[in-house]
């Protein structure tokens, strides 16, 4: 028994010893449930100030590339331009963590009819390549099928978010085919304004991240195509990989030159993934990891 308390004393004597700033730069999705983190590890650490920047995931590589940001949160993985571009740098890949499970719904105003649409249907309204296939594009409510007046013959108003958003290169890759989107789409720098509106606009739609939507807006079930089923955006069909646009969420960060995580952006990782973190994630609208995917991300930590 003595020997643990020991054990338990020396760890809690490392936690007290913790102190500094963590900066973290990135993704506007994740802002919110990492400033959620932020508080609760203030609490535990309160030595530790932590500064978090959301200015979109294609932030968060110049940041940790040039050594501007301790973490980089992201909605969407980087590309191998960034990887080599931090590789360049500083010798080594930037280490991965998942800390979440998401989904970018695709939502319309409450009084809107419509319950689900198809990617190619999406690919129609946002792209004007329409590599999904659809055959021609999407201009007014009547092209998805709807008769009510004065709906039918409404424009369809697409917002979305602008191109600084891992959200916008997610969309663009898993809605679009890898398309250019239209000259027409409304693109806004956050997930809020999107869901505002759509929420003040019956003609509208428009996608955002999962923790983001309200009960000011309707979701609607997504099909990769008129012969599969829809599917909503619920915790089941995103963890499990149904929903067609379930992805992951991920803070990155640097190596020291003995190849560890620095002890500030481990401790806060380690908190991300403990329990109480993975219960804020939840909190936030996420979809919390399970424990083998939590044991396997915390080994990159060690």
């Amino acid at each position: 028994m003595s020997a643990l308390l020991a054990v338990c004393a020396a760890r809690a004597d490392a936690a007290d010893a913790l102190a500094g700033t963590l900066t973290g730069v990135g993704s506007d999705t994740v802002s919110a449930l990492v400033a959620r983190w932020a508080e609760a590890f203030r609490a535990v650490h309160p030595r530790v100030r932590v500064q978090v920047q959301a200015s979109g995931s294609a932030s968060a590589p110049t940041a940790l590339i040039e050594g501007a940001a301790d973490f980089g949160s992201m909605s969407r993985p980087m590309n191998e331009t960034e990887i080599a571009a931090f590789q360049a740098r500083h010798g080594h890949a930037p280490t991965q963590v998942v800390i979440a499970h998401d989904a970018i719904a695709v939502f319309v105003h409450p009084d809107n009819p419509l319950t689900h649409i198809t990617l190619p249907q999406l690919d129609a309204i946002y792209s004007a390549a329409r590599r999904c296939g659809a055959p021609s594009p999407v201009r007014a409510w009547r092209d998805l099928g709807l008769d009510e007046a004065p709906l039918a013959a409404s424009r369809v108003l697409a917002s979305g978010r602008n191109d600084a958003s891992g959200t916008y290169e997610m969309f663009r890759e898993g809605a679009l085919c890898g398309g250019d989107y239209r000259a027409d789409v409304v693109a806004w720098p956050g997930n809020g304004a999107v869901v505002a509106t759509v929420a003040t606009n019956r003609e509208a739609i428009g996608y955002a991240g999962l923790g983001y939507v309200n009960g000011l807006v309707k979701p609607l079930a997504l099909a990769r195509s008129d012969a599969d089923a829809a599917v909503l955006p619920d915790r089941a069909a995103v963890t499990q990989g149904r929903y067609p646009l379930s992805r992951a969420l991920y803070l990155y960060v640097n190596r020291t030159a003995s190849g560890r995580v620095a002890d500030l952006p481990a401790a806060f990782l380690a908190y991300a993934l403990s329990d109480a973190g993975q219960a804020l994630a939840q909190r936030e609208g996420f979809m919390p990891l399970q424990a083998h995917e939590r044991d396997a991300q915390r080994a990159l930590l060690e």
